[in-house]
């Protein structure tokens, strides 16, 4: 499996980035996690639309799933024309109702709601789900194929369940919001709490995400490389080997 980052910032991008989006390739076939703020138009850099098999969402805020309306337009727009002849397959949540059902538009998407006990055939990889605790439903994702598994946190707190579902993973690509030390004003990670859930969840690799834009990256990683000295800091448009 490869993984390119689309976008890893996180509420808003910085300027000239893009929020959280992650593209993963095997054997030619590709699926998008997550589908924020400016990914779409990075996303055609790496895959064609007629070529991508899937999008799996973690949660319904816009900086994960803000593009998918961008998407939809690209959709039609393509169907109309001839180009693509069949809608795109999106899972998400199903909650929050309001939200999902803002997002049901039946030319351009092939919707199905996820959770903890879905299990996905996609692009010859197997995806399953963990529940992660945010301020609306979210799902951490695991990606398995060819022996490597790659845990994406999503949106979440620390808690066992993520520790649990990254066990051994070879890469844990975990949110990091922010390098703040004591309570944190909003329902995401510190850099530190990262590190720890990596070393607990004794994972291979861990690759840090969902930076807050004015925050340094470089006090983010600093902060979990006290936790997990080998933690690195994802850069926009790289891809990494699983």
């Amino acid at each position: 499996m490869k993984l390119t980052v689309l976008g890893r910032y996180g509420t808003f991008p910085a300027a000239g980035g893009a929020c959280s989006g992650y593209l993963l390739e095997r054997a030619g076939k590709f699926v998008l996690l997550d589908c924020g703020n400016g990914v779409m138009s990075r996303l055609q850099n790496y895959c064609r639309l007629e070529d991508l098999e899937a999008v799996v969402i973690t949660h319904l805020h816009d900086d994960h799933a803000g593009d998918l309306r961008i998407l939809k337009y690209a959709i039609e727009t393509k169907r109309a024309f001839g180009t693509m002849d069949h809608p795109l397959r999106v899972f998400m949540p199903r909650e929050p109702d309001e939200l999902y059902r803002g997002l049901v538009y039946p030319e351009a998407f092939d919707m199905a709601p996820i959770g903890e006990d879905a299990v996905l055939e996609l692009a010859g990889m197997t995806f399953r789900f963990a529940p992660m605790r945010h301020s609306i439903p979210s799902f951490a994702i695991a990606a398995e194929a060819d022996g490597k598994r790659l845990v994406y946190s999503g949106d979440t707190v620390p808690h066992d369940g993520l520790t649990a579902f990254a066990r051994d993973a070879d890469v844990l690509l975990c949110e990091a919001t922010t390098a703040v030390r004591g309570p944190v004003p909003i329902p995401h990670m510190t850099a530190g709490q990262t590190g720890l859930t990596a070393r607990e969840a004794r994972v291979r690799r861990l690759l840090l995400t969902h930076l807050w834009c004015e925050e340094q990256a470089g006090r983010c990683l600093a902060e979990a490389q006290a936790y997990y000295p080998e933690a690195e800091v994802v850069e926009e448009l790289q891809t990494y080997e699983i």
